[in-house]
């Protein structure tokens, strides 16, 4: 089977209106950007949490300062962290700080002395440590202010909306481009034809199709976890179609958005999600459903992607092609290697952060990245680094679960939803990993919180 020749001849004459991967704002977008969300976070402190969240899913939009690339995230932060400070005067024990905080001031300390250490350019090194720098305090604002059970519900909600938007405009990217508009869209190149994902608001194809993904395990964790007359409450209460009429039109969404991202890693970190819904959930059967239903989807996208690409062979044949094509993982298994000798040089406090990036140029010619979350920690921080991150981390899922054991109800079933999207998420940061993107330390923020609200309400309930 073949494209029309008539389709393939309008789409080669087809003008694109292209667009950047990453979209350069005007000199006046932070200004604009900090004001107007500092007036209404002043204004209405609880949209303080949704707004970093929307911000969160736009990391494709940035501002060049002083030679550093800020994105809209960080402005949103500014903005959002200045008012609801100013506007809430939290006390002390209400930004719940721990003394396992004192792990990621640790690490970070050790990553930046390691840069200081062995760094070509130290000043590249410091631009990705501000980046991780700004990932830590995002977690801590997002903790601090999803603490109180209606913020923390207000943040899960805003997590699936915005991930849902965030999906569906994908979608939309995906099926104008053969139009000639360009909405976010990346081409992938094989040897005699070409497909297209998209990525739309997001940096690039395999960070939509994960954040879909996380946003699709939200929603089938609630679907088959929440109790009934939370969800029929629960902020859609008033519409025709209520709770889980929505999260059903949510969760197709966001699959035909994993789909579409052509993200192999999305697909296997949604599967091993799906496989924890279906070990932790009493309504197995819809577990079951979501999963021959994102199968189906996953299919249905590598026929079309084929044939759009309008290339010879089978249509079956090119898309065979498309799941098994090694050519990126080739890469980075090299790139692995070289990480892995580059950290036997320095095994004990690592390389320093983007170290690699300065060292080696990959194939296309741009500079070079570990994509495995692990591999990079050894190499930027050594053991040491990837112990005490990993050890931060481990003390975040031993809290986690231990507030899973008490919890009940709505509560109980958001912070699940929570922790499934997050080690499905962990999964595919062994593959593609976006560790210090915003978006992972909102959702780390929002695990926290909801453990600290689990371990409130039952000192409530005892006292």
């Amino acid at each position: 089977m073949k494209v029309p020749e008539a389709w393939s001849e309008f789409v080669a004459r087809a003008p694109l209106l292209q667009t950047e991967q990453a979209v350069n704002l005007p000199w006046i977008a932070p200004a604009v950007i900090t004001a107007g969300v500092f007036a209404v976070t002043w204004v209405q402190a609880q949209f303080a949490l949704p707004l970093l969240i929307v911000a969160s899913a736009l990391d494709r939009y940035r501002f060049d300062v002083a030679g550093a690339g800020m994105r809209v995230e960080h402005f949103v932060f500014f903005g959002v962290a200045l008012a609801w400070l100013l506007g809430t005067r939290p006390a002390p024990n209400r930004l719940g700080f721990s003394r396992a905080d004192l792990l990621l001031v640790a690490y970070l300390g050790l990553a930046l002395f390691a840069s200081w250490l062995n760094a070509p350019l130290l000043r590249e090194s410091l631009k990705f440590f501000a980046l991780m720098a700004f990932g830590v305090a995002m977690y801590w604002l997002v903790r601090a202010i999803a603490l109180g059970a209606n913020a923390f519900a207000r943040g899960v909600w805003a997590l699936i909306a915005v991930g849902t938007a965030a999906a569906l405009f994908g979608i939309v990217a995906w099926a104008v481009y053969p139009l000639g508009v360009n909405l976010g869209v990346q081409i992938y190149a094989l040897d005699n034809f070409t497909t297209h994902s998209p990525f739309g608001t997001l940096f690039d194809s395999n960070t939509l199709g994960m954040y879909a993904m996380a946003a699709t395990l939200l929603q089938v964790t609630l679907l088959v976890n929440a109790p009934d007359t939370a969800l029929a409450d629960a902020p859609f209460g008033k519409w025709r179609f209520r709770g889980r009429g929505w999260l059903l039109a949510g969760t197709v969404v966001t699959l035909i958005a994993v789909a579409l991202s052509l993200t192999r890693v999305a697909w296997i970190g949604l599967g091993c999600g799906l496989f924890l819904v279906v070990l932790f959930s009493p309504r197995r059967r819809w577990a079951f459903a979501v999963g021959g239903a994102a199968l189906a989807l996953v299919v249905a996208a590598l026929v079309a992607n084929s044939a759009l690409a309008g290339a010879s062979g089978g249509i079956a044949e090119l898309s065979f092609a498309r799941v098994l094509t090694s050519r990126s993982i080739l890469f980075r298994l090299d790139a692995y290697v070289r990480a892995w000798n580059d950290f036997l040089l320095n095994p004990l406090l690592g390389n320093g952060v983007n170290v690699f990036a300065q060292n080696h140029t990959s194939p296309s010619g741009t500079r070079d990245w570990i994509s495995n979350f692990l591999l990079m920690t050894l190499h930027d921080t050594g053991i040491v680094g990837l112990g005490l991150l990993l050890g931060w981390l481990g003390w975040l899922a031993y809290e986690t679960w231990r507030a899973l054991k008490i919890a009940t109800g709505m509560l109980r079933a958001m912070l699940l939803a929570l922790a499934i999207a997050y080690v499905a998420l962990f999964v595919t940061y062994q593959a593609t990993t976006v560790f210090w993107l915003g978006f992972n330390w909102v959702y780390l923020g929002m695990l926290r919180a909801g453990g600290v609200q689990v371990k409130s309400e039952k000192r409530q309930a005892t006292s």
